[in-house]
């Protein structure tokens, strides 16, 4: 039922219905051309991870993109904009030394660690959002993502942490065994749509359990025994503590894993 006016810097299917524009948001000719004559601006544009040769591309892309769409929607009296931020904003995804939470299961509170640009580009993007909802009447809602992908792409990152991957093994302790179906998120900036947001707000947004491959329990004393356990965590339950989400907005991650499936 929206009208939706997508741009990309690549191109590919196409819903049917939506109007796509090609183009980089950092070329000022083609961000000036981009017309913001609408309800919501839904921002998604970024390098979605760290690289540690040309860390500074990340945060200067990241940072440059999301100021200019913050911006113009304000000057343009826009309702909402909804953008992802990241899990990775707590420190532990791409960090050099092993990093933990300080404690579990955590909510928006979490001391912010910042060892890389991604990260830091995250929070100066939560920063900027601040600052352009004190300025105008347009609300900014940021999503704290956690490994965002299809159910595939969960279901074989979930099934490489059980046959013993190393590296997956790594990656999925770093990013706190996290993640979120595609579906969920769409679902989730649809519930912020419907509803009536003010000021400048940020959520953990994740699914209520992991793709670890045992409970939460066992895996924070093997991978990150420092982490302070505020409370039991049953099973396979997620450490995010997303209850200001859900406060909110109202709506459950229903896209999970099917472990008897799996056979996790």
């Amino acid at each position: 039922g929206h009208h939706v006016v997508a741009t990309d810097k690549k191109t590919g299917e196409i819903a049917a219905g939506v109007t796509f524009k090609l183009g980089e948001l950092n070329d000022d000719d083609f961000f000036d051309s981009l017309d913001f004559s609408f309800d919501a601006v839904i921002h998604l544009g970024a390098i979605p991870q760290h690289f540690e040769d040309r860390d500074f591309e990340v945060f200067e892309n990241n940072v440059s993109s999301t100021y200019k769409v913050f911006a113009k929607a304000a000057k343009n009296n826009i309702k909402v904009v909804i953008y992802a931020s990241s899990l990775s904003i707590y420190g532990t995804a791409y960090s050099k030394p092993w990093t933990s939470p300080e404690f579990a299961p955590f909510d928006e509170s979490l001391p912010l660690n910042r060892y890389d640009s991604y990260a830091l580009s995250k929070e100066v993007n939560e920063r900027t959002a601040d600052m352009w909802a004190n300025r105008s009447t347009t609300a900014y809602v940021g999503l704290r993502f956690p490994f965002c992908k299809t159910m595939k792409t969960c279901e074989d990152f979930a099934l490489a942490q059980r046959d013993g991957d190393p590296e997956v093994i790594k990656t999925a302790a770093k990013i706190l065994w996290g993640y979120l179906d595609v579906r969920d998120a769409a679902h989730g900036i649809l519930a912020i749509l419907a509803g009536n947001s003010t000021g400048s707000e940020t959520y953990n947004f994740t699914a209520p359990d992991t793709t670890a491959p045992r409970p939460t329990s066992e895996m924070l004393a093997k991978f990150h025994p420092k982490t302070k356990v505020l409370r039991e965590i049953p099973g396979f339950g997620a450490l995010t503590d997303c209850s200001r989400w859900i406060t909110a907005y109202g709506y459950h991650p229903v896209h999970l894993l099917d472990r008897k499936k799996l056979g996790i």
